[in-house]
């Protein structure tokens, strides 16, 4: 019970900092700037993508972390990984909630594993991605399975959708979705343009 009493003014003080993120359009980087936030229990949801992917594709993966999924991919593929701070081994540094997104090559998959609860317009990123890549693999705690608000803004999440919502938002920028699949209590969703 002591326990949680000291961890309610932490996720207190976390909410109103993600609430402020959100409302300024900033991302987390104390958060993210080490590895103490990237977790191995994750590794399961990245092996599950990585089922998701066709062989011998041009994979970039956002929000790569540990860049686990490298070794997860199908036979053939081509790995780009892109994270909000430089985790070595060619990442290429992007800020999702920035207005202006760097110039990726064209890539035929994208991969969100954990990340897009983080960024504050995915409209404006799906579509930015609809002119980069033909396919877009992204897990998601939806509020169908996440419905209280504060506890969102406490775990950092940004944003609040339902799965039904998320389908619209890729659906207006050209994507379908042709595969979904649930890790735990999320939804991993494989969309595919066109």
């Amino acid at each position: 019970m002591f326990r949680r009493m000291l961890e309610r003014p932490r996720s207190l003080l976390e909410a109103c900092r993600t609430s402020l993120r959100k409302y300024g359009g900033g991302s987390d980087y104390r958060r993210w700037e080490g590895c103490s936030g990237l977790s191995a229990d994750w590794d399961s949801r990245t092996e599950q993508i990585a089922m998701l992917i066709p062989p011998r594709t041009s994979v970039l993966e956002f929000g790569a972390g540990r860049m686990v999924l490298k070794q997860f991919l199908p036979e053939g593929c081509t790995y780009t990984p892109s994270d909000l701070v430089d985790r070595g081994a060619g990442t290429v540094v992007c800020d999702l909630n920035a207005r202006e997104l760097p110039e990726f090559p064209p890539h035929d998959v994208a991969v969100f594993s954990g990340v897009l609860e983080y960024v504050n317009d995915i409209p404006h990123l799906v579509s930015y991605l609809s002119r980069l890549v033909g396919m877009i693999i992204a897990s998601y705690a939806g509020t169908d399975e996440h419905p209280d608000i504060k506890e969102r803004r406490s775990s950092g999440w940004v944003n609040d959708y339902s799965s039904k919502e998320l389908q619209e938002v890729f659906w207006a920028a050209g994507f379908r979705p042709d595969q979904i699949v649930t890790w735990r209590s999320q939804t991993i969703y494989r969309f595919i343009r066109g």
